[in-house]
């Protein structure tokens, strides 16, 4: 139970209040604000742990554990138990009383696979196979989500900066509109300068509205990456340039992706997969199997003989199933057929996937070279809007100029804007192309 004793003296009272304060603090609930306030890296890694694709992705591995588990105890011995009760009506030969007796009868039967002609091994190679395709499908789909994260962080960003510009155009050519329409009452301005500046304050508005719409869709994808993790006080912070891995020829980013490109190696998997299927199917289809097998039954009253008997059988069982309309061969060739397609699959997805590096390095290198002139462009009309200012009010300049001086410097900052945020995701959609994107490379500037 906390009391708190009001002080006279200014110093108690300060005291006082200070652990008033450190009170609460210490025993309120750590919910609300405090709980919901989770740094961007917090974020990406509970997205990354707790992602539904990750989940069903980490569900998938488990079941194949246990499948690759289940190939390998074929091997073990199987126990099989036969029991039953009935009534025998027999009718012996002539000579021989006929039986009328309640049989009871229990076997047990052990099987030990000896040789499957490879059967075993290529069904265990399988689900071994299947495990690690599973993996690195656990590993592509974490690279998807940590695009997903870069560019839905870099998207929102931008269109709250173009949506700032927007807003601050509308202000400055409102307040333009204003002073022309007191210069015209005045008898100093002229009327067809108050209507091109309402001509460019609708064009301003228009603009505003497709930011505010841009900024909405935007955020309706930053809430399907991140979901109730989201803090509005990260969502304009963009990401730096993630120069760690970055190559400097579109040959280097190549070699990358050949050897660390999730797909590629997913497809790889599928290419053993159907070989190994391949000698599955023609171990079951063309070979034997050889088992050994021990029998041990309890009988009463069963066959026409009364009373108890006990029977042991021990033996070496070859079995051989053969359809007779060669059933095994179409199911060979299904299979080989089956591993042509992956091996036909496996080389189309390289050429597709050289094919994205290569857009996505020239996509990246324009991203950087269109930042730096849009960059340039929006300081040169920065510089050029400043300066025509000044002249307007020496006379040296029209509102026309003005005008379009105006629509230009907000152009050129947006585009700047969307450029440099292109910077950031193009990289991030070359990284995952090679197959190396990590969450070490989303950081916020």
């Amino acid at each position: 139970m906390l009391n708190f004793v009001p002080y006279v003296r200014g110093g108690y009272k300060v005291i006082g209040i200070f652990s008033l304060v450190v009170c609460l603090v210490c025993f309120l609930p750590k919910s609300g604000v405090l709980a919901q306030s989770l740094s961007f890296d917090d974020q990406v890694a509970e997205i990354l742990k707790n992602h539904p694709r990750i989940e069903a992705a980490k569900q998938t591995i488990k079941s194949l554990q246990e499948g690759l588990r289940i190939s390998q105890k074929s091997w073990f011995p199987a126990l099989t138990v036969t029991g039953n009760k009935a009534k025998e009506n027999r009718n012996n030969v002539s000579g021989t009383g006929d039986t009328i007796m309640r049989s009871n009868e229990l076997k047990l039967t052990l099987t030990q696979p000896v040789y499957h002609f490879g059967s075993k091994s290529a069904a265990t190679a399988i689900a071994r196979l299947q495990l690690e395709q599973s993996e690195k499908t656990l590993e592509l789909t974490r690279q998807s989500l940590i695009l997903e994260i870069g560019v839905a962080q870099m998207g929102v960003a931008t269109a709250i900066e173009k949506l700032r510009y927007s807003k601050r155009s509308l202000s400055n050519l409102q307040k333009q509109t204003k002073l022309e329409n007191i210069r015209v009452k005045s008898g100093a301005g002229v009327s067809t300068d108050v209507l091109q500046a309402k001509v460019q304050l609708a064009g301003a508005k228009a603009r505003l509205l497709a930011a505010e719409g841009q900024l909405k869709t935007q955020e309706n994808r930053y809430l399907a990456v991140f979901g109730k993790l989201q803090n509005e006080f990260l969502k304009s912070r963009k990401l730096r340039l993630p120069v760690e891995g970055l190559p400097e020829t579109v040959e280097q980013a190549l070699e990358t992706a050949r050897k660390n490109n999730f797909q590629l190696q997913t497809l790889e998997d599928a290419v053993s997969l159907s070989k190994a299927s391949l000698s599955q199917v023609k171990a079951d289809q063309f070979w034997p199997k050889i088992d050994f097998t021990m029998d041990k039954s309890f009988k009463e009253n069963v066959g026409g003989t009364r009373g108890k008997a006990q029977e042991l059988v021990a033996k070496l069982q070859f079995t051989y199933n053969f359809n007779l309309g060669f059933s095994a061969v179409n199911n060979t060739d299904a299979a080989r057929a089956n591993y042509v397609a992956a091996q036909k699959q496996l080389d189309d997805a390289r050429r597709l996937i050289e094919e994205a590096v290569r857009n996505s390095f020239t996509a990246y290198k324009q991203a950087l070279e269109n930042a730096v002139l849009l960059k340039e462009q929006a300081t040169l009309s920065k510089a050029f809007l400043e300066l025509a200012r000044k002249e307007r009010k020496l006379g040296k300049r029209s509102l026309l100029e003005i005008l379009s001086g105006e629509t230009a410097e907000i152009n050129s900052r947006s585009d700047a804007a969307e450029a440099d945020g292109a910077r950031v995701s193009t990289a991030l959609a070359l990284l995952s192309a090679m197959g190396v994107l990590e969450p070490k490379h989303l950081v916020l500037q």
